[in-house]
C-alpha cells in the first residue's frame, strides 16, 4: 500500500505545570492545544492527562524542601509555597483551557486503543515543539513566530517568573504576568541592567509563578548569568530570521581550526565560542561530547584529541 501523510496546524496555548520526575522537580510550560491534546514531555489526549496528574508525573505543586529546575534558568529549593491548585482542580484548570480554546468541543481528539498500541510497539512518544506565533494581521491570517525563555521579573513590585518571547519583527512580550508587558529587543539591555529582568537569587525570594501560587524560592543552586540569557534572546532572534547563530558560527570556526591547527585558527574558535551563552555550550557538540573537544583546544591544547 501506498504512504502518505499530511500536517495539520492545531493551535493552543501554555500554561504553568511542574513535571515529577526521578524524585526531581522541573518547571515546564503544558502545552494545551484546541483539539484536547496536552503536550507534558509527552502528547497525550485528556484521558491520558488524568492518569499522568494522577501518577504524579504532571503536578500543580512542589513540595517544601525540593529542588525547582526551570530549564535554561536555573534551580532553587522551594523554602514554602501557597499552591492553587490541587490534582483535581488542576486537571478542571486544564479541562477549561480547552473550553476556552474550543467554547464547543468540536474535534477533540482520543487516542485510540489501536493507536496506543501501535505507538508503544514502535517505542513512538510524541513530544512535538509548540511554535510561539502571534496574528500581526486578520487579513489572510498573517503571523510572526518567535521563541521564548524563562526570566524573573520585577514588575508592580513582585517577583514573577515570566516568558519571554522574542518575535522574529523584534517585538519582545512577556507573558505570566498580570498583564503582558511589550519591549523591543533592543530595549532589553537596559531592563537587564536595571535588574527588572534577572537570573540569580542571592537571598531567599518570594516568586508568583501565575496560575500555579507563590513559592518562596532559596538562593541559587545554580543559575545562569544575566547577560548570557540576553545572549540567547539575540541568538534565538538571529535564528528566527535566519540569521547565522553564535552556535553555528562557533561550529564553523571548530571545523577551520581542525582543518588548520595554529594559533590564529585557535584565536577565532576562542573569539566564536565566547559569543555562545556560556549555559548553551554543551550543545555545541552531540549528547556525549557537549563542548569538551572546545576547552580542550581552547583551554588544554596540549592534550591529544582521542579519534
Amino acid at each position: 500500500m501506498r504512504a502518505i501523510r499530511r500536517t495539520k496546524t492545531v493551535e493552543g496555548t501554555s500554561i504553568p505545570g511542574i513535571i515529577h520526575n526521578g524524585g526531581s522537580y522541573f518547571y515546564i510550560n503544558v502545552d494545551v492545544y484546541e483539539d484536547g491534546m496536552v503536550n507534558c514531555w509527552e502528547l497525550i489526549d485528556l484521558k491520558g492527562l488524568s492518569g499522568k496528574i494522577q501518577s504524579g508525573w504532571l503536578t500543580p505543586a512542589a513540595p517544601a524542601g525540593e529542588q525547582l529546575s526551570i530549564h535554561g534558568l536555573g534551580a532553587y529549593t522551594v523554602e514554602s509555597a501557597k499552591w492553587t491548585y490541587n490534582e483535581a482542580s488542576y486537571y478542571q484548570h486544564i479541562q477549561d483551557t480547552v473550553a476556552r480554546l474550543n467554547p464547543e468541543l468540536t474535534n477533540i481528539y482520543d487516542i485510540s486503543e489501536r493507536e496506543q498500541e501501535r505507538n508503544e510497539a514502535r517505542r513512538i512518544a510524541h513530544s512535538p515543539s509548540a511554535t510561539e506565533f502571534y496574528v500581526n494581521s486578520e487579513m489572510f491570517y498573517q503571523t510572526t513566530e518567535g521563541k521564548s525563555v524563562h526570566l524573573f521579573m520585577k514588575y508592580g513590585g513582585k517577583n514573577y517568573l515570566a516568558d519571554v518571547v522574542v518575535y522574529m519583527d523584534g517585538r519582545v512580550v512577556l507573558y505570566n504576568l498580570p498583564a503582558e508587558a511589550e519591549y523591543r529587543l533592543e530595549e532589553l539591555d537596559g531592563l537587564f541592567a536595571d535588574g527588572t529582568l534577572f537570573t540569580t537569587l542571592d537571598v531567599s525570594t518570594p516568586v508568583q509563578l501565575l496560575q500555579l501560587g507563590e513559592v518562596t524560592l532559596g538562593a541559587s543552586l545554580y543559575s545562569s548569568d544575566a547577560q548570557e540569557k540576553l545572549k540567547e534572546l539575540h541568538n534565538l532572534h538571529k535564528q528566527l530570521n535566519g540569521e547565522q547563530t553564535a552556535h553555528e558560527a562557533c561550529r564553523a570556526a571548530y571545523y577551520a581550526y581542525l582543518e588548520n591547527p595554529g594559533e590564529y585558527y585557535r584565536e577565532q574558535l576562542r573569539i566564536k565560542y565566547e559569543l555562545v551563552p556560556e549555559h548553551e555550550r554543551m550543545y555545541l557538540g552531540d549528547m556525549d561530547s557537549k563542548d569538551w573537544d572546545y576547552q580542550r583546544i581552547l583551554y588544554h591544547p596540549e592534550e591529544t584529541r582521542e579519534v
